[in-house]
């Protein structure tokens, strides 16, 4: 069992699964959240000026998390890219909400 895992982590995809179309469509509307929460608390101004610039730039940010998480070559390499941006992304959020 433990090997089926493996050598379905490790394969390389030559197709997009509905598995990995999913998880990709998911983590990144996570990301591109995280990001635009970034943005917003960095941002100064009224709640208007803080609320726009997010509302414009998530629908494009998620396209572009969700092609970079789709061209992984792996499930491996995708959950490598997902953590690693995700635990990046928690980080600088709470070290800006920390700052201001």
């Amino acid at each position: 069992m433990l090997n089926n895992i493996k050598n379905f982590l490790y394969e390389p995809k030559s197709k997009i699964g509905w598995v990995h179309g999913l998880l990709a469509c998911l983590f990144a509307a996570i990301c591109s959240n995280l990001m635009m929460t970034i943005v917003t608390a960095s941002i100064s101004g009224d709640f208007a000026q803080r609320i726009i610039p997010p509302m414009i730039l998530t629908p494009i940010l998620v396209s572009i998390f969700g092609i970079w998480f789709l061209f992984s070559n792996s499930m491996i390499n995708f959950l490598k890219k997902v953590f690693f941006s995700i635990i990046l992304l928690s980080v600088f959020l709470i070290i800006i909400l920390k700052v201001v």
